[in-house]
Formats: C-alpha cells, sequence, structure tokens
C-alpha cells in the first residue's frame, strides 16, 4: 500500500513537535521509521541546493531572466522540463513557481556544484548527501553533480526529517536549526544525565529569505503546490515546494506558514509509480489536512516583506527594463509575452533598457 511519512517543526525553537514514520496504527514498537529512510528528493531540493544559496552569493533575484532550455545535447536534450516545452528565457521567479527543470540547472551552473552541495549538506544539514561513491562495479557515483543538486535524483536520497529541518530556516528568519525529539535528560536527582544542544548558525540573509518565501508562497498559491495551501481554507499564508521523481516514485511537499514547517514524502517501500486518481500530489493534500486543523484559530504571520521589494518589468530576451519594443514582438499573443512582471529589492532592479 501507499507509504507516507512525515515531520512537524515549531519554527519558535526548532524542535520536532511530531512526527510519522509510516500509514496506519502502530502495531510494533522498533518498527520501520520512514522519516530517516533515504529517498530522493525530485524538486523539492531547488530551494535547498540551488535557488536559497544562488540568492545568497548575490547572482540571482526573482527578477531575474534565465535560459528555459537544454543545458547541454550530448546524450538526448537535458535536463528535460516536465511538459517536454521550452521557453527560451523565464524568471527565476517563474522558475520556482512552476518547477521549470532548465531554469534550475542553468541556475546551479551560475554558482557551481561545489558551492551548492557543500550549501546543502554542512549548512542546510543535509548530512546524506555524498561526495564520492563507488559501487560493486567500479561506478563512481556523487551528489555533487547537476542531477542530484537541480533535479533531486540523488545517489542514495535525503531524509524526511533533514528536509523539515532545512526548509524551517525558511520560516526561521534565515537561521538553521537542528532538529531535536528531546533537549535534556534529567536523572531521579535532578542531574543533567544527556544535554542534546542544538546547533544553530544563521545561514541566509534577510534578503535572501525575503526572495525565497517570495516566490514559494506563490508556489503554493499559483504553482504547482496548489493543494497544500491555507491561505483560502484558514487564512495563513502557506510556503513550499513540492518534488517528483522519475516516474512518480517518490512525491513530496515541503512546506511552511509562520508557525510550523513540515515535509512529507509518500511513496511505496518497493519503488512503484503513484498513480494521481483523485489528487495531484498526496504528500501536499496530506500537508493540508494535517496542517489546516492546527492552524485553526491561529492569526497569520507574514512569511516575506513585500514592502522591502519593487515590482519591475522585464523583457525575456535582453533581461532588462521592457521596452514598448519588447512589448511588441511578434511573438506576443493574449497568452504570451516577452514582458513579465517580478518582484526585487530597489537595489537590484535592473536599470538599462
Amino acid at each position: 500500500k501507499l507509504q507516507s511519512a512525515m515531520v512537524i517543526v515549531d519554527n519558535r525553537t526548532g524542535d520536532i513537535v511530531a512526527l510519522v514514520g509510516g500509514t496506519g496504527e502502530k502495531t510494533e514498537y522498533y518498527g520501520w521509521d520512514r522519516t530517516d529512510a533515504q529517498l530522493q528528493s525530485g524538486s523539492s531540493i531547488k530551494p535547498i541546493a540551488v535557488y536559497g544559496p544562488a540568492f545568497e552569493m548575490g547572482v540571482i533575484t526573482p527578477a531575474t531572466v534565465v535560459k528555459d532550455l537544454p543545458l547541454n545535447y550530448d546524450d538526448g536534450n537535458w535536463p528535460r522540463n516536465d511538459n517536454w516545452k521550452y521557453n527560451y528565457s523565464r524568471t527565476i521567479y517563474a522558475g520556482v513557481t512552476s518547477s521549470v527543470n532548465a531554469v534550475c540547472a542553468w541556475t546551479l551552473d551560475m554558482i557551481g556544484t561545489d558551492y551548492s552541495f557543500d550549501f546543502a549538506k554542512n549548512k542546510f544539514g543535509l548530512h546524506t548527501l555524498i561526495e564520492r561513491y563507488v559501487d560493486e562495479n567500479g561506478v563512481v557515483h556523487s551528489d555533487n553533480n547537476y542531477a542530484p543538486l537541480a533535479m533531486g535524483a540523488q545517489t542514495w536520497g535525503v531524509t524526511v526529517r533533514d528536509m523539515a529541518c532545512a526548509f524551517a530556516t525558511y520560516a526561521n528568519n534565515g537561521v538553521y536549526r537542528e532538529g531535536r525529539t528531546f533537549t535534556k535528560v534529567i536523572d531521579s536527582e535532578g542531574n543533567v544525565v544527556l544535554n542534546n544542544t542544538q546547533r544553530s548558525e544563521q545561514i541566509v540573509s534577510e534578503k535572501t529569505v525575503d526572495y525565497m518565501n517570495y516566490c514559494l508562497v506563490n508556489a503554493t498559491k499559483h504553482g504547482t503546490g496548489w493543494e497544500a495551501d491555507l491561505s483560502y481554507s484558514h487564512g495563513i499564508t502557506t510556503a513550499g515546494k513540492t518534488g517528483t521523481t522519475t516516474s512518480n516514485k517518490d512525491r513530496w511537499y515541503c512546506g511552511f506558514t509562520g508557525y510550523y514547517t513540515a515535509a512529507v514524502w509518500c511513496g511505496f517501500d518497493q519503488p512503484d509509480s503513484i498513480s494521481p486518481i483523485y489528487v495531484n500530489n498526496p504528500s501536499a493534500v496530506l500537508f493540508k489536512k494535517v496542517m489546516g486543523p492546527i492552524h485553526s484559530g491561529l492569526r497569520d504571520k507574514p512569511l516575506y516583506d513585500y514592502r522591502a521589494m519593487e515590482d519591475v518589468e522585464v523583457c525575456l530576451d535582453s533581461g532588462m527594463l521592457a521596452t514598448d519594443a519588447c512589448r511588441s514582438d511578434v511573438r506576443t499573443t493574449s497568452d504570451f509575452s516577452r514582458v513579465v512582471s517580478s518582484a526585487a529589492y530597489e537595489e537590484d532592479l535592473p536599470t538599462k533598457k
């Protein structure tokens, strides 16, 4: 049967407040806990390994125009977008909200795999990523590469627990905190037997948080994560990213509100394709079913400061401020334009036409 795992982190403390390692009623002790299983992440890795680090490096903003084309043609077109279509170029904002594989791969090419790998593993805490592994046939595998970092096709995978803690960074003003299930153990005489000190580190800036959350809120409200959105049903702003692996064998939704962060995985213990019978992404649906009641009666908390940003119209051909010539492009139709709108901090806005 279809299995699932979920971890919820309290944004105030960084502590794990709930987890489930499988579906159905618990019937055994020390059973298989899928929250610590190593699972390929699909596109849910993109904000952690590519877009967040690129925002932090300062090479992109949500309004930056990036190629939406295959990165190489050596062994067939790669990467392939989900719909097998390419728009020549898109903004980073569109790349995140629509989960465009080519945009993410070109962004990774801008920052380099070494920087991306180090950020994901050593700052965001995805400790199961591997630098080098030689299998029994002598084949060398590494997650320090394009497919594992931009597309989520890791050698072994990542854990639901680690993904929840990584995404909680964006809900905690850029501070990564190691998730804990206990803080300390005290004996009958009041002596501290175990002190589970939490790793806490500011790994991304306030600007990076604003940029990433601006994209992730809209990825949930208007993009691939729409089934997880709590804004209409509960009045709670929701941000997050979906993930899908080859042949729909793994489905993810990693998201957060101003109160809690949760990572959800769905799949089979013996990998097989998940058929979307009644829902598109079961992980996004489960996120909403669990997080909705938790947030009942709570007041909304904004996840980014839109007042710090300004809207700008850019031309998808030049990447600069849109001109009348760009607006009059012969390719423009009622549902397609070479002029798009996004937002960025004033100091990051394009200045040339």
